[in-house]
Order: C-alpha cells, then sequence, then structure tokens
C-alpha cells in the first residue's frame, strides 16, 4: 500500500472515528493533546502521523501493544465496505469517508474541515441512472 494510500485511510478512519475519539480523550483528561493533533491535520498536516502521536500505529498488528502505540493495522484493510449515500464535503479526494445517518436520522459531519472544526455536514453521493451511488 503506498503512503498515499495510507494517508487516505488514516485521514477516513480518523473522520469516521472522530467523536469517539475525542470523547476517549476527554474521560481521559487529554483533550488538548486530542485537539491539537487534529488541528495539525486540519491545517493540512499528516493524519497518519496525528493517529500515531495519539497512540494508534497502523503498521502494528490490530490489538498489538508497544510502548509507543496501539496496533491498528486491522483497521486500514481494503475489504472495507461502506454503504453510504454521505460523501466527505471536500472535493480533494484526500478522504475516502463514505457514511449513513445515524441511529437518529442525524446527518453525519466532517470535523477534519480547517474552517469549520465543530463540523461540516458530509453531501449526499450523486445516485445514478441505476440508483447506486457514486
Amino acid at each position: 500500500m503506498t503512503d498515499r494510500a495510507l494517508e487516505k485511510r488514516a485521514r477516513t478512519w480518523l473522520c469516521d472515528h472522530y467523536t469517539e475519539v475525542r470523547a476517549d480523550f476527554a474521560e481521559d483528561g487529554a483533550l488538548d493533546e486530542f485537539d491539537d493533533a487534529v488541528d495539525e491535520v486540519r491545517e493540512g498536516g499528516s493524519a497518519l502521523e496525528a493517529l500515531r502521536q495519539l497512540g494508534h500505529d497502523p503498521a502494528l498488528v490490530l490489538g498489538e501493544r508497544r510502548k509507543d502505540g496501539m496496533g491498528t493495522a486491522g483497521l486500514w484493510s481494503e475489504e472495507t465496505v461502506v454503504d453510504s449515500v454521505f460523501r466527505c464535503p471536500r472535493a480533494t479526494g484526500r478522504c475516502g469517508a463514505g457514511r449513513s445517518r445515524d441511529a437518529s436520522g442525524a446527518w453525519p459531519l466532517c470535523y477534519l474541515d480547517p474552517n469549520d472544526p465543530d463540523g461540516v455536514p458530509l453531501k449526499p453521493a450523486a445516485a445514478s441512472a441505476d440508483g447506486s451511488t457514486a
């Protein structure tokens, strides 16, 4: 897998799991550390490096622990299938996030936009003539 592909997967994972990971860091009293890492991503920094700073390392096997991080390699599987109709609001192609509304019907948000860290709504994916989404 290329560095660019790994970076895209890291960005996608961080976007998809933003609220969960942020809540974990808040609960641990380390919200400043989380916010600093995410701010770097919003400013154009590497999501892969941010995840490593936060203790997630895709170079390690899923669940493997070392003093410098926990393995998250299983999160990067190419076989991950996302069945959704909402896509990243930015046209950069840097993120492959695709989601559905949550159980309460809330519109999914992106928290990595540099102009709106409180969340930007994902865009509905364009449907093709056969009803599938792009």
